[in-house]
């Protein structure tokens, strides 16, 4: 496939607004002492949950599509395996570790400041460095890394995979998706990048239609056979969002300069928004409990979120993409 393929103007804009959609639930879910934003057993928010809950799943389409058509361009082969992942943990973990550090830091004052003996546990930190807590038994720290688990499992498996898709792309695709869908019904997943695996295999098809090296039929056939996988497998309306992106993305060419900004910085504030908003929200709850004021709090945690992650992706994020593009394939090719 040629370098030149054309890039696909809506995701950037679709990273930003599932990055919100992820934010908004967390928000809406929020409670402590003091209350909680949206009182348990609210109807409307019952009503939505299981909708806003699966948005998170567009990432992993948006990213295989991405992650495959840039091995594709970069002529990837297996020796190129090592500079692969290491573009992708730099690019991952970077980020995450800072996050990481916030956490720490900010659990550590809270407890000074009510003055509780500061808990650390090193296999918990041990476990959320190494993406593993889910497999040895131990808390994430922020709730959204266990998406990054699933993500690095991809990289890993895409990395030792891609000759073998690309040789026969829609064979390969169909006995994954066949597999995912009898081990997700037979056995429980939970976790694994299995659970998850139909989402990834639907974004590299629409990046094979994308590149024309699949027909619509062939395309169409692994997105059905993907939403057998997601009716048989996940709870109702989980999947409903993100096959809504799919048309999304084949069909809407869609450009704004702030939904783009937003999709850039969309895993910094995706990292940190639970972080700052849930700060703000903390502080602020204990004195509103009208509605209209609800709404403004959410509001507020929205503004503290986004301002924070634009000065966590400028000082963190931005220069981690600088090491990445360090980290070379081969001279004369791309990275």
């Amino acid at each position: 496939m040629a370098s030149s393929t054309p890039k696909i103007l809506i995701l950037d804009t679709l990273r930003g607004i599932c990055a919100f959609i992820v934010a908004l639930y967390h928000f809406l879910h929020f409670e402590n002492q003091h209350g909680a934003l949206v009182e348990p057993g609210n109807k409307v928010l019952s009503a939505v949950d299981p909708f806003i809950h699966g948005s998170i799943c567009i990432f992993f389409i948006i990213s295989s599509y991405v992650m495959y058509l840039h091995l594709e361009r970069n002529d990837y082969s297996l020796k190129l395996f090592l500079p692969f992942l290491g573009k992708r943990i730099v690019r991952l973990m970077i980020p995450m570790l800072a996050c990481v550090a916030l956490i720490l830091a900010i659990n550590a004052s809270f407890q000074w400041y009510l003055g509780e003996p500061i808990a650390f546990s090193f296999p918990q930190l041990l476990a959320n460095i190494t993406l593993t807590a889910n497999l040895v038994g131990e808390d994430w720290y922020n709730p959204i890394f266990w998406t990054l688990s699933v993500e690095f499992q991809f990289y890993i498996l895409l990395g030792l995979g891609f000759l073998l898709i690309r040789k026969n792309p829609f064979i390969a695709l169909l006995l994954l998706v066949g597999f995912c869908i009898g081990i997700n019904y037979f056995y429980d997943t939970r976790g694994s990048i299995t659970e998850f695996g139909s989402y990834f295999i639907i974004g590299i098809a629409l990046a094979l239609f994308h590149a024309k090296q699949f027909s619509a039929t062939q395309l169409l056939l692994i997105i059905a056979l993907g939403s057998i996988d997601f009716f048989l497998n996940q709870a109702l309306f989980y999947y409903v969002i993100p096959l809504v992106s799919i048309p999304i993305i084949l069909f809407v060419n869609f450009q704004s300069k702030f939904l783009q900004f937003l999709g850039e910085t969309s895993y910094s504030f995706y990292l940190i928004h639970g972080l700052l908003g849930n700060w703000f929200l903390y502080f602020t709850l204990r004195y509103m409990d009208q509605t209209w004021q609800k709404i403004l709090l959410l509001i507020g945690a929205f503004i503290v979120a986004y301002l924070g992650s634009h000065i966590f992706y400028l000082l963190i994020e931005k220069p981690s993409l600088k090491v990445v593009k360090q980290i070379h394939y081969k001279r004369n090719k791309l990275n």
